[in-house]
């Protein structure tokens, strides 16, 4: 059964379509609805819960509302960690002092979080609260080598190690409707040059490259300031991206696919067999029928 609440009234009733989807880069959770009614269930700012039977699946606030002419047909979009910019100076504070810094004055609850492994010390200037979230994360991954994606778990903001299997498997003979399998360089980056300041004036200190990658598909140069206080060499490797493989699949839904997470799928016709990220999921719920579509990230 599917569940909208806002502003503590429930509405239970047929959705034209529902979708909630999200993505590991950068993008929080968003739920748009929409509906067949005479009135408008939804206003902007108005506090949104989702509900897919007893499980809450999302928590935000109304950001956009729109009417299709005389059709009756109501739409309403809601999204939030994304869409709240901050002015902060963080010295030698801990990754979950951080995360519940925001979602405090945010007023959105924490679930389960990673164990603290360092202290952070940086500014965040008209930065989104997801973004000042996930620098402290990416300060820590420095430190365990562990790569976090922020999730919602039962409407609770949540930070797991990238990766970390849902309970998950998918099947071509009966959940997969259809998969496709491809690679782009879209997001190159080769050769990083590290370079400093002095006297005003800029000098090249280092290179880091993948010349395997350079010599095939052609220079796609990044640039990195030199800091002291840091291993610039490891950092700028970090920053290295080779070709992208990429699955995408469409198959029946399931709540527990989401972003960040790896699922298992064994599906031979386009070699996606074994355990793999989830990089983006669109869930929706259309005419009785509840399909996800999935963008895989690919080792």
């Amino acid at each position: 059964m599917l569940k909208i609440v806002i502003n503590d009234k429930e509405h239970i009733k047929k959705f034209e379509r529902i979708t909630w989807k999200g993505g590991i880069n950068g993008t929080s959770r968003t739920l748009e609805v929409k509906y067949l009614d005479d009135n408008q269930i939804a206003n902007l700012g108005d506090k949104v819960e989702f509900y897919v039977d007893a499980d809450k699946l999302f928590i935000g606030k109304v950001f956009s509302v729109e009417v299709v002419g005389d059709s009756k047909i109501r739409t309403f979009n809601s999204i939030y960690l994304n869409k709240n910019y901050f002015v902060k100076n963080f010295n030698k504070k801990k990754p979950s002092q951080i995360l519940k810094e925001i979602c405090g004055e945010l007023k959105l609850e924490v679930g389960n979080i990673p164990e603290d492994k360092v202290d952070c010390t940086y500014p965040a200037v008209n930065k989104s609260g997801y973004q000042i979230i996930l620098n402290a994360y990416t300060i820590q991954y420095r430190k365990d080598k562990k790569i976090y994606s922020i999730v919602s778990n039962d409407g609770k903001i949540e930070v797991v190690e990238q990766g970390s299997l849902a309970d998950v498997m998918l099947n071509s003979e009966k959940d997969i409707k259809s998969s496709k399998y491809g690679e782009d360089i879209e997001q190159m980056v080769n050769q990083i040059v590290i370079y400093k300041t002095e006297k005003e004036k800029q000098q090249i200190v280092d290179k880091v490259e993948n010349k395997e990658d350079k010599e095939k598909y052609g220079l796609f140069q990044k640039v990195m300031q030199y800091d002291k206080d840091r291993d610039n060499i490891s950092n700028a490797k970090e920053m290295l991206k080779s070709v992208e493989k990429t699955g995408n699949i469409t198959c029946l839904g399931n709540v527990l696919i989401q972003s960040g997470y790896s699922i298992g799928i064994h599906e031979p016709h386009t070699n996606l067999v074994g355990s793999f990220l989830v990089k983006n999921d669109t869930h929706t719920w259309e005419n009785d029928m509840y399909y996800c579509g999935i963008r895989l990230k690919l080792r």
